[in-house]
């Protein structure tokens, strides 16, 4: 007997992701315009366009403009410290529990684009690593 399969849509990732985050933000309606769903729903738009909050709220033809969707994140996000605990624990949700029982090892992978000139604002934007391309300063 032959096991049946699952296919993994876009869409049944979207909808859990936007889940996750709307229970563990505990992110609330903002008015009968930009409710919770809408509120994930443009900031997804925004991270997959690799966007401000301004441009893509400019570019998409249903949703609320800039400033009621700042306002709305002001108003049900909470502090860094708590946001960061809130973030941590969506993306460990649904873990397998032998996994969130003690730390795993990470693998990265990391990208060196060699760089010539100043750090716009910070330091911290360059690093350095073996000379390669004429320069030993690399953005990562």
């Amino acid at each position: 007997m032959r096991r049946s399969q699952y296919t993994l849509t876009r869409d049944h990732v979207h909808a859990h992701a936007a889940h996750l985050l709307r229970t563990h933000l505990r992110l609330r309606d903002v008015g009968r315009r930009c409710s919770a769903a809408v509120l994930v729903q443009v900031l997804f738009a925004a991270c997959a366009r690799l966007c401000s909050l301004f441009a893509i709220c400019g570019r998409l033809r249903d949703a609320p403009c800039a400033e009621t969707m700042r306002q709305a994140l002001f108003a049900t996000l909470p502090g860094y410290a708590e946001l960061q605990r809130r973030l941590n624990r969506a993306l460990q949700a649904d873990l397998p529990a032998a996994l969130r029982r003690r730390r795993q090892v990470l693998a990265l992978d990391v990208l060196l684009i060699p760089y010539h000139g100043q750090p716009q604002a910070q330091e911290e934007e360059i690093v350095r690593g073996a000379p390669r391309s004429g320069t030993s300063h690399f953005h990562a």
